[in-house]
């Protein structure tokens, strides 16, 4: 039931972002599809709960059924495939190693942890959410809460959706989320890499992040935690705003601004972040004069539907708040260690493979295939993260040794599929760049081949 609900959230994501997605295969579109629908189901849920309509399954696909209907008065255009070269074959199965490794650890792992926060923050909300059927109950009561009742509701109200498809609440069906927004963390990079690079560079890329330590650790070993989710949520926004950087498209602008709206509706991280993609298109669309209203209603909408409305029950309902800015002072003796705790882990070839080795070397490959100045966009939004990182550590609401031992490394996790896809543009720009064969001289070496095989 947990792989129904997941194609069938991938599906309704598709139709509302389908036409908006330039080229991809059927891979590529279900994991698109699937961030876009989880970030609307969980909308969706919360929307039913504030107008008293019941949580049943009939009445929350209902609405899509009609979608549905009006979409397929024209089919959606994917690129025909493309037989996979022998080096794609090769990332391939290396990409597929480490995540089949895993799940059979996510399935038999127990989820009775005494102080694993990924339950008692996410996930038991999520049952709670769905044996009350809705969020009423637990808006009135938040002040009573020790389990940060201010966190964004996404990973929550996606569980509550994948409990209802499965007819009850099965802990077991929660546990999965992580994995699936693990799989299409995979699916949505090799489509970023590919449509900003080239295939063989996309595949390897992407195999990378399959078998990245921490990341893994998080979608699997921590099933539950918000991370994943968040790090889907980070690539795409990136992704999206740099090829809309690129390409001047409206479209891509409006799923960039869409995509860094559900992070903020994922976490209070995804907020930071959110306000970094905003100021680059506000900045940019004001310095060209721009007087089309797509743009500008591309920005706004997203985050007035994903993020305003959780601010708004906040305030209404006094939730308590766990922000930054409530921490009450600033601790700058925590800055050199912060930083320097940050820049050792993230330079662990043994937690994040050559993940952060390779994008500290990705500007001279940038530089050596004529990118463009708009690459760094990408590993500047990975600074813009990580600095956010640091500025928390400088409130001083917890112990800092306590605090960077419990959350630097899933942070870090966080950014670490950008920082890969900052290193693959730079690397498929490099290597276009390369001398290539003439046509002659290519001929030349198929007639001697085939030559050479008669003769045997």
């Amino acid at each position: 039931m947990t792989l129904l609900a997941a194609l069938l959230t991938g599906l309704l994501g598709g139709l509302v972002i389908g036409p908006w997605v330039a080229g991809g295969g059927l891979v590529s579109l279900w994991a698109l599809g699937f961030a876009a629908g989880a970030g609307l189901l969980s909308l969706q849920l919360l929307a039913y709960s504030l107008a008293g309509v019941p949580w049943n399954l009939w009445l929350i696909l209902l609405p899509w059924a009609a979608l549905g209907a009006w979409r397929l008065r024209r089919r959606p255009a994917m690129a025909r495939p493309e037989w996979p070269s022998w080096t794609e074959w090769i990332a391939l199965a290396a990409g597929l190693a480490a995540p089949l490794l895993w799940f059979g650890y996510e399935r038999v792992m127990p989820l009775n942890t005494r102080d694993w926060d990924a339950w008692a923050i996410w996930l038991f909300k999520a049952k709670a959410f769905y044996l009350d059927g809705g969020v009423k109950g637990f808006l009135a009561r938040a002040g009573e809460f020790q389990a940060q009742p201010s966190y964004p509701l996404l990973v929550p109200l996606y569980g509550a959706f994948l409990f209802i498809v499965a007819g009850g609440a099965a802990d077991p069906a929660a546990k999965a989320l992580s994995p699936c927004f693990f799989f299409a963390l995979l699916g949505a990079f090799y489509y970023l890499a590919r449509r900003l690079g080239s295939r063989e560079v996309a595949a390897v890329f992407t195999a990378m992040l399959a078998g990245l330590h921490m990341v893994d650790i998080v979608a699997f070993e921590l099933a539950g935690y918000a991370d994943t989710t968040l790090s889907l949520y980070l690539l795409l926004g990136a992704g999206f705003v740099y090829a809309w950087w690129k390409t001047q498209q409206w479209t891509d602008l409006a799923l960039a601004s869409g995509f860094s709206a559900l992070a903020g509706w994922t976490k209070n991280e995804g907020l930071f972040f959110l306000a970094a993609v905003g100021a680059l298109v506000v900045i940019r669309l004001a310095r060209e004069r721009t007087r089309d209203w797509r743009p500008w209603a591309a920005v706004a909408a997203p985050p007035l539907m994903a993020v305003v409305p959780w601010v708004v029950l906040r305030a209404h309902y006094r939730v308590p708040a766990s922000d930054l800015l409530d921490a009450g002072h600033w601790n700058w003796g925590n800055l050199v260690p912060g930083v320097m705790a940050t820049i050792r882990q993230a330079f662990r070839p043994a937690v994040y493979n050559l993940t952060f080795w390779l994008l500290a070397a990705s500007p001279g490959a940038a530089r050596q295939g004529a990118v463009g100045a708009s690459w760094w966009i990408l590993p500047g939004l990975v600074l813009w993260q990580m600095a956010g990182l640091v500025g928390a550590y400088l409130t001083g609401r917890n112990d800092l040794q306590w605090w960077i031992g419990t959350s630097l490394d899933r942070i870090l996790a966080q950014v670490a599929p950008l920082a890969l896809l900052a290193s693959a543009v730079a690397v498929a720009a490099w290597t276009a760049r390369w001398p290539q064969p003439a046509p002659a001289a290519r001929q030349g070496r198929r007639d001697r081949k085939a030559k050479a095989s008669k003769g045997k």
